[in-house]
């Protein structure tokens, strides 16, 4: 959170690191809440990462990041039907050490 110099990642310009980071955070976005229990830490301005937050908000705002969030998130939704995810929920639920990612 605090690497975000905004109001982009690095800085005034779009950069590489937007384009890259973008994608990995609606992969987060999705599993994050649903296989281990976190808050939606992308939507929540006034939770722990309040830089990221702003900085995701800005860009999913934006029509083409919008269309790859729709395209990947409708991907991953696919991916959940198919049971993709099923073997990591059922290990997630088995853990018995606390150590398996939780929202601290």
């Amino acid at each position: 959170n605090n690497a975000i110099v905004g109001p982009y990642l690095v800085g005034e310009q779009l950069s590489l690191a937007d384009l890259t980071w973008y994608p990995t955070t609606i992969f987060m976005e999705f599993m994050l809440p649903r296989v281990f229990g976190w808050p939606d830490v992308f939507r929540e301005v006034q939770g722990p990462f309040p830089k990221l937050c702003l900085w995701w908000t800005q860009l999913t705002q934006e029509p083409a990041f919008e269309k790859v969030r729709h395209d990947i998130y409708k991907y991953w939704e696919d991916m959940e039907t198919k049971g993709q995810f099923k073997p990591i929920m059922e290990e997630i639920a088995a853990d018995t050490t606390g150590l398996k990612f939780k929202y601290p």
